[in-house]
């Protein structure tokens, strides 16, 4: 410890006075930065302090992907080990629970070897673990960079005296309530507008950043309703996002999980949504059609839903309640306007990012751009990142990391007048060894990422799917001021002739818009997902273009076994799509049962393979009566392994379907 040390008891009260916040990095090995973080938290005297990733013995901590433990709390000192990975997601939502003055501690490698450290995060964005080995960061240098470009960081590198604290200026931060409780006049407003709304029966969307005072105010505004004999119920993802919300309300507020509301509705005058966007869509329009509701959430979110609170959710709240109100309050209540580690995190993480307005006339140009050139072009990574953004509603920070650091991932862009107004974010898959491919297409392994290969190898029942290569069109997007103008096929166009695969391919919510973009680009549907997605509310579908002389062959095969699958289950093709061929091939439906039988494949993508190859058997005479009429029932399209389970007397589905395994191998 240094001697300067003395001074960090009185910097956290100036911070506090002030009402700011700030970084502090301790590069170094890991024992070290634990230990100084440990003895800088014992001299602040902390009563709250939040710890992610690995900590001594006896600190209590939470791993970094734990994080959304941090959701609707408040801490007044934060410790990140990055030495357990820098997960950016993590970061944002922990920092974001730090109070006015608050310290967040970041424990990292030396800087000068952090980019090339073997950083725990970056197996979240290969298919095998060992695939991270050697990988240098282009996230962490920008993150480096940028935090070392901001004067209001501290950085403390092991071997260097303890950096000198200059005490924030400023006036006394008037974090005061008034007798509404309200720190400010934005929180007035929407607790009038709140109050309002409840009499009148009108849905309210209440969106700010992080330390707005979403979650308090939700609380004084159930206090106030509870009081006049309102009945007020309480929701989030979790009961520690609501855990502030029921702080600030001194009368008894109760929660209630969102699916438990949704099963058994109480009466209600209210219901709050607390961290609304981390509730899939279909859960959330469920409870606006059975309630009034507040749903608040937070504009820069990190809840794993994202974007799609706003780009789904919202219009489909407006069509069922056309005077619905939206707030959006932006002025702090957790800390100053003068706080500086508000806007550092917003560059690091890229939250910030919004594409600018394309030229409304000019030539386009297409290109491959590296992730070089984006990390050597801040602000073309910022337009390009904005645009991404747009499209796709699950957007994250940690999208930030994997578009700059994920092995096999390619970027073009549209160009007009050197701004990007379109962009498609592409990811190489597929070419898989046959052991793995093997095992993927048994159900013994499931390996991060390749997303189509797999699929169609284990839900689709094509087992060659693993050894063709693809380039899945993860995101692709139009500035929407540049949209219907054709730019988005002329993308897929030149990607056609400018992508070395088999197939270029593209899974989405197979929405009728979508599947009559891909159509129209002639791309051919080979799978659709058996259940919605929990977000969008629509099923996967998956559509290929056939590169290489080989995937031309085998793509027509592909869409009849498809085909027979769906005709064999009584579904159609989803969006008036053309049918195609329906071709069944006896030998993948044997080898499809034999797998399912004596391997882990899926029963309810399967049975139509099943359901032919067990009709063209002779009856199995080691099967008794019993088991005769489950296999014959499990083979009804559409029937339910928990249906089964209560009529046939088992446990439950994973009983059901280990009975109909058993019985399955009675037929080799």
């Amino acid at each position: 410890m240094n001697g300067c040390l003395t001074d960090w008891p009185g910097f956290c009260r100036q911070l506090q006075y002030t009402g700011e916040r700030r970084l502090l990095v301790l590069s170094g090995e890991e024992s070290w930065a634990q230990q100084q973080a440990q003895a800088l938290l014992a001299l602040s005297a902390a009563t709250s302090t939040l710890w992610l990733g690995d900590a001594p013995a006896g600190q209590p901590h939470s791993p970094t992907g734990k994080y959304h433990t941090a959701l609707g709390r408040e801490y007044q000192h934060l410790v990140f080990n990055a030495f357990s990975g820098l997960h950016p997601d993590a970061l944002g939502a922990s920092a974001g629970a730090l109070t006015a003055g608050g310290v967040l501690l970041l424990l990292c490698p030396p800087l000068k070897l952090w980019p090339g450290f073997a950083d725990p995060d970056l197996r979240r964005y290969v298919a095998l673990p060992e695939q991270a080995a050697g990988l240098t960061s282009r996230f962490i240098t920008r993150f480096i960079r940028i935090q070392q470009a901001d004067r209001h960081v501290l950085s403390w590198q092991q071997g260097t005296p303890f950096p000198t604290l200059s005490l924030p200026a400023g006036t006394l931060w008037q974090g005061q309530q008034d007798n509404r409780g309200c720190l400010n006049p934005q929180q007035r407003h929407a607790l009038a507008v709140m109050l309002h709304s409840a009499r009148t029966h009108t849905p309210v969307v209440l969106t700010a950043d992080r330390g707005r005072g979403k979650s308090s105010l939700l609380g004084r505004l159930a206090a106030r309703l509870l009081r006049a004999g309102k009945r007020i119920v309480l929701t989030a993802p979790n009961p520690g996002a609501a855990a502030q919300a029921q702080a600030h309300c001194p009368v008894p507020l109760p929660f209630i999980a969102p699916d438990t509301l949704l099963k058994a509705p109480p009466p209600a005058d209210l219901v709050l949504v607390d961290e609304a966007a981390a509730i899939p869509v279909p859960m959330l329009l469920t409870l606006a059609r059975r309630h009034c509701c507040v749903f608040a959430s937070t504009e820069h979110g990190y809840e794993g839903t994202g974007l799609g609170f706003a780009l789904k959710f919202q219009p489909a709240l407006a069509a069922l309640h056309p005077h619905w109100r939206k707030l959006h309050m932006n002025m702090p209540a957790r800390w100053s306007s003068t706080d500086p580690l508000e806007p550092l995190l917003f560059r690091l993480l890229a939250l910030n990012a919004s594409p600018p307005a394309p030229p409304p006339a000019g030539e386009l140009n297409i290109q491959w751009i590296s992730r070089q050139q984006l990390l050597n072009n801040d602000t073309l990574l910022l337009q390009v990142f904005g645009l991404l953004i747009l499209a796709h509603y699950q957007t994250r920070p940690g999208d930030l990391r994997q578009l700059l650091d994920a092995p096999g991932m390619s970027l073009a862009v549209v160009f007009r007048q050197r701004t990007p107004v379109a962009a498609a974010l592409l990811q190489r898959e597929g070419a898989l060894e046959q052991t793995l491919a093997d095992a993927i297409w048994r159900g013994q392994r499931r390996p991060r990422g390749h997303l189509l290969p797999q699929s169609l190898a284990f839900h689709g029942g094509q087992a060659q799917a693993c050894q063709f290569s693809y380039e899945r069109i993860m995101r692709i997007v139009v500035h929407p001021d540049s949209q219907k103008t054709g730019i988005g096929s002329q993308l897929v166009h030149w990607l056609k002739h400018n992508t070395q695969a088999d197939f270029l391919g593209t899974s989405f919510g197979a929405s009728p818009d979508l599947l009559a973009f891909w159509h129209h680009n002639r791309f051919k549907l080979v799978r659709t997902g058996l259940a919605a997605d929990g977000v969008s509310g629509l099923p996967a579908a998956m559509m290929l273009w056939p590169l290489t002389t080989a995937a031309q062959t085998v793509l027509p095969v592909w869409q009849g076994s498809f085909a027979a699958d769906l005709q064999d289950e009584g579904r159609n093709m989803p969006g008036d799509l053309p049918h195609p061929v329906p071709r069944v091939n006896e030998q993948q439906d044997r080898q499809r049962a034999h797998d399912l039988a004596f391997y882990h494949r899926d029963w309810h993508a399967d049975r139509p393979a099943l359901r032919r190859f067990v009709h063209r058997q002779p009856p199995c005479p080691s099967l008794d009566e019993q088991q005769q009429r489950l296999l014959q029932a499990a083979l009804i399209p559409g029937a339910d392994p928990v249906v089964l389970a209560r009529e046939f007397g088992h446990a439950g589905q994973k009983s059901v379907i280990s009975a109909l395994r058993r019985i399955m191998q009675c037929y080799f």
